[in-house]
């Protein structure tokens, strides 16, 4: 029988949030945000016109988040995946914590326009001190740079930052790296390795592709260098 983890997992299977390219095959790579390639996106951020899903996925994570950051004041999601979910945690933290967590959302370093304004729910809010612990939320991570980006972002406006939180942790060796130097732990509801074993285990890919993936996610950039993949310094999901 499935645990209620391995059913969420499911659950963003059989919504078709999982896409796997044969690279080596002549299927043209995903450009990551980060500007690295891979073989795979999975489309949480997707999800969220599945409210039951989405709502159950954040939950899970949130239930995670207050046993192992307790210490967190509030939420600030990134701009756009983090936007939704980051509510939403703050919304779920609020019962196991006894006590208000407000929710800011942090927009990128280049934004142009506006108030340039990048993080929006700081200014004048009462609920938020200087010397709070942000936890910074998306909903998947998987080089890690843009959670390690607000890290500093919010540090250098006087806030502390422990944890970063998302849905779907890729956990690759480079994202685990970034996060240690930046002094970051990451709470996540399950890995991309977790995903890949009930995609596995259900059928839902093949075993060939899946496979691919996980050579992927042992050495991203090895298996970048050794389809002569070069990293660009604007990235975005392709």
């Amino acid at each position: 029988m499935l645990t209620d983890t391995k059913q969420l997992q499911l659950g963003v299977l059989q919504a078709g949030a999982m896409d796997i390219r044969d690279v080596d095959n002549g299927e043209k790579p995903f450009l990551y945000a980060s500007g690295n390639w891979g073989p795979g996106y999975i489309m949480v951020k997707g999800l969220v016109g599945r409210k039951k899903l989405f709502k159950a996925l954040s939950e899970a994570t949130a239930q995670k988040v207050a046993t192992a950051a307790r210490d967190i004041n509030f939420v600030a999601g990134n701009v756009t995946g983090g936007v939704v979910p980051g509510w939403l945690f703050s919304e779920y933290l609020e019962v196991p914590l006894q006590r208000t967590v407000p929710f800011v959302y942090v927009r990128e370093s280049r934004k142009k326009g506006g108030q340039k304004e990048l993080v929006t729910g700081l200014k004048g809010n009462p609920e938020i001190k200087q010397g709070d612990n942000a936890l910074i939320a998306e909903e998947l991570v998987n080089f890690s740079e843009t959670t390690c980006n607000t890290a500093v972002l919010l540090r250098a406006e006087g806030y502390m930052v422990t944890h970063g939180a998302c849905i779907l942790f890729y956990n690759n060796p480079r994202a685990v790296k970034l996060l240690e130097e930046h002094g970051l732990r990451m709470v996540y509801l399950f890995t991309l390795s977790d995903l890949l074993e009930t995609a596995e285990e259900s059928g839902t890919h093949s075993p060939e592709l899946i496979t691919k993936y996980r050579e992927f996610l042992a050495d991203p950039l090895g298996w970048q260098k050794a389809r002569g993949l070069e990293p660009v310094q604007k990235g975005g999901t392709l």
